[in-house]
């Protein structure tokens, strides 16, 4: 399975592609961030909120070319500490996709500094997704327990922020016919992998693909990664997995 992915990725291509969905996982170095956002800026890049993005990709609103949309997986303090403060400082828009997990317990003091973290993140502006609440591989899952996962962690969301969390990415991108088909009745409207490409309209809003960004890349391979040319790309990022694992 490893061996097709890595295949797969390496032969991909969205250079052409109307959105490219950025997936960041740890930002350890603010400056290099920071350049990427410029690189963003200099090229002339549409940076798209969520709401912005659905409806784009439901035939409801107009797009701006080229075109990205900022995701992060887990939420965690890295991006909080330096993604967060040059979004602020670009006057970007992001989406923030935590496990929920780390709601569980009224009073205990992860509880509510995670609390605290997410509603400091609504009242800025960015939006909320979910990314489940035990963050396990949900193609794996009993459907009672696949249906917790989605649905449980969509209302906790919910609950706190007091409005609908719309927008899922599935955890290890892993994702079958099961899984998008339980993501799709809790009520979310789009939902994420991590499968290497760009996002065109008619793509199943349900097995959306996006282009992670691994391993503290400087501006310039970030700016060939994001040409999306058929082998360079995936040779890239199979380049930046590499380092990731070193850098952990």
């Amino acid at each position: 399975m490893g061996a097709v992915r890595a295949l797969t990725e390496l032969t991909a291509s969205f250079q052409r592609a109307e959105v490219l969905v950025l997936c960041y996982h740890r930002t350890r170095s603010r400056e290099r961030f920071s350049r990427q956002m410029t690189a963003l800026a200099e090229q002339g890049y549409a940076v798209l909120s969520m709401e912005h993005f659905t409806g784009w990709l439901h035939g409801r609103k107009k797009l701006a070319h080229p075109a990205v949309l900022l995701t992060f997986d887990g939420c965690d303090s890295d991006q909080l500490e330096h993604a967060v403060p040059e979004l602020q400082a670009f006057n970007y828009p992001a989406t923030f996709f935590p496990v929920s997990c780390h709601l569980d317990g009224e009073r205990t003091n992860l509880a509510v500094s995670w609390r605290q973290t997410l509603l400091e993140l609504d009242q800025a502006g960015y939006t909320i997704g979910c990314h489940s609440h035990t963050h396990r591989d949900l193609t794996a899952l009993p459907e009672a327990e696949l249906w917790r996962e989605v649905v449980d962690s969509k209302k906790l969301l919910e609950d706190l922020l007091g409005q609908q969390v719309s927008a899922f990415c599935y955890p290890y991108g892993a994702c079958n016919s099961q899984v998008a088909s339980a993501v799709r009745q809790a009520g979310f409207h789009v939902a994420f992998t991590v499968d290497l490409g760009g996002v065109n309209p008619g793509d199943d809003p349900y097995r959306l693909k996006r282009v992670p960004v691994l391993g503290e890349p400087k501006v310039r391979e970030f700016c060939a990664y994001l040409s999306g040319h058929v082998l360079l790309s995936g040779a890239i990022l199979a380049h930046w997995k590499v380092r990731e694992r070193l850098l952990d």
